[in-house]
């Protein structure tokens, strides 16, 4: 398989484990509409499938870091960046969050401080509100992020148009434009 569809492959399954968190190796083929011979070649075994599924979250919220890390003068546009890779990922977010993949300190330590950073530097070019604290703008960000994502999941929000509603809800907010 080519490294385009093995990531697709990979999401899928991810996807299929958060579904159904007990499934075995033939439910999980099944799940994605392969054999499972063919998910066995890829993975051999479920355990393995986990360890690849947990070394992808792990390489995921890397990637989350260095997008937020990447030096920006338009910073409206960093946030349309950092929020589209948010959702390019929302497979992997969605199984880190429900199988509770990353618990260690450190990892999500870097992970907010480049999110914090990233808002920080924001502020002091004055893009992003001063009002609030670059942790709670950073906190809102990731937890308005994931609610969303896993409102998708459970069918309360439609994926259509998701990332430009979030935007517009969390650098405007909800008030209507009326009552201001």
């Amino acid at each position: 398989m080519s490294s385009t569809s093995d990531n697709q492959l990979l999401k899928m399954l991810a996807v299929s484990i958060v579904d159904n968190p007990r499934s075995t190796i033939k439910d999980l083929a099944e799940s994605v509409g392969i054999s499972k011979a063919t998910l066995h070649r890829y993975c051999g075994t479920r355990e393995k499938l986990d360890l690849m599924l947990h070394n992808k979250v792990y390489e995921t919220l890397g990637n989350l870091i260095q997008v937020a890390e990447m030096e920006s003068e338009d910073y409206l546009a960093g946030l349309k960046k950092l929020t589209e890779a948010h959702y390019d990922n929302k497979e992997y977010l969605r199984y880190m969050y429900i199988i509770q993949v990353c618990e260690e300190e450190a990892f999500w330590q870097s992970y907010f401080k480049a999110i914090d950073t990233f808002f920080l530097k924001g502020q002091k070019a004055g893009i992003f509100n001063i009002e609030f604290g670059v942790s709670v703008l950073s906190e809102i960000y990731v937890s308005a992020i994931c609610g969303l994502i896993d409102a998708e999941r459970r069918g309360r929000v439609a994926s259509n148009g998701i990332e430009a509603i979030f935007e517009k809800l969390f650098l405007f907010g909800a008030l209507d434009a009326s009552q201001k």
